[in-house]
């Protein structure tokens, strides 16, 4: 399952979340989720900068967004109240420009 929220009509920002069931961790599933996601993001919605956040224990979230070009920007402390304790959450981004000239694509020459 994704999800695609408009953070800032004005600011052209969105966020993405994305959630894979264990059983079928490891086949591709998440990251083809998200580049569902940040391809509508940016050619349907127009949007300049879309970011998702993931726990710092799920390496596996992290190695999604890294395939899928993200930038890991840093660490938001204590954001989440889970189960038994505060946890913090990584914060990553990725811009337009990036995603258009991404993923094997040559960047423009000046």
């Amino acid at each position: 399952m994704g999800e695609l929220h408009v953070r800032s009509q004005v600011q052209r920002q969105g966020e993405i979340a994305y959630i894979v069931h264990p059983q079928v961790w490891g086949q591709g599933i998440g990251t083809e989720i998200g580049r569902q996601l940040l391809s509508r993001g940016f050619s349907e919605l127009r949007l300049h900068r879309i970011y998702a956040t993931c726990d710092p224990r799920n390496t596996g979230s992290s190695r999604v967004l890294a395939k899928l070009g993200v930038t890991q920007e840093g660490r938001l402390r204590q954001t989440q109240l889970i189960r038994n304790g505060w946890r913090d959450s990584l914060i990553f981004s990725i811009l337009e420009e990036e995603w258009r000239f991404g993923a094997g694509s040559p960047a423009p020459t000046a």
